[in-house]
């Protein structure tokens, strides 16, 4: 008699799927209906086989936070300057990243999960400011001015009327916005560069 053959398990796929599952919950039905119940039936395993995994809803959620949170900061490395003496570099991008996210888009519908995640639990903000003090801290050469503060909680607000689907979100408003933006980052530049040439 010969043996049946076997599957071979894939635990990063199905650690994976749970995540993207976990996320499509957040997104469609809120933060409440986040179970593991709900998690491992859309993912289509067993309540056991999620736990082997993760260990419970925390270890889940934690685990979601820092997927969102890498998958963030793999668009910000995509998408900022390489000159690094560029003004608010960091800040630029940060601003470019969620300014160009398609909420229609399924994957780019993560931006949502963090800022729900974000919206619902101290512990994550105080995670999410860790990471955001880290990147300023690299980017401290650029990105102290008041005019790279006013991108990053310009892209904020963005954020924020994109989840709700305000009317600042149509694309037309969003080119006028970054246009204006802009242009505030490079007379600041402007200025600071007259200022320099005029000191001894």
């Amino acid at each position: 008699m010969s043996a049946q053959p076997q599957r071979k398990n894939n635990p990063d796929a199905t650690r994976a799927s749970l995540l993207d599952c976990a996320a499509q919950i957040i997104v469609e039905d809120g933060m409440a209906a986040l179970t593991l119940d709900n998690v491992a039936r859309r993912a289509r395993v067993s309540k056991g086989g999620l736990l082997h995994h993760y260990p419970g809803k925390e270890a889940l959620v934690s685990g979601l936070f820092e997927q969102v949170v890498a998958w963030f900061d793999g668009r910000i490395d995509a998408l900022i300057d390489p000159d690094k003496t560029v003004p608010a570099r960091f800040s630029r991008a940060y601003l470019g990243v969620i300014a160009s996210i398609d909420m229609t888009v399924p994957e780019e519908k993560r931006l949502a999960v963090l800022m729900l995640m974000l919206s619902s639990d101290p512990h994550f903000c105080a995670r999410w400011n860790q990471w955001v003090e880290a990147r300023l801290h690299q980017h401290r050469l650029t990105d102290r001015s008041a005019a790279a503060r006013t991108l990053r909680l310009a892209a904020d607000g963005l954020w924020l009327s994109d989840l709700g689907g305000g009317p600042d979100s149509s694309p037309s408003a969003r080119r006028h916005i970054l246009q204006f933006l802009e242009s505030l980052v490079t007379a600041q530049a402007v200025a600071g560069g007259l200022a320099n040439k005029g000191n001894p």
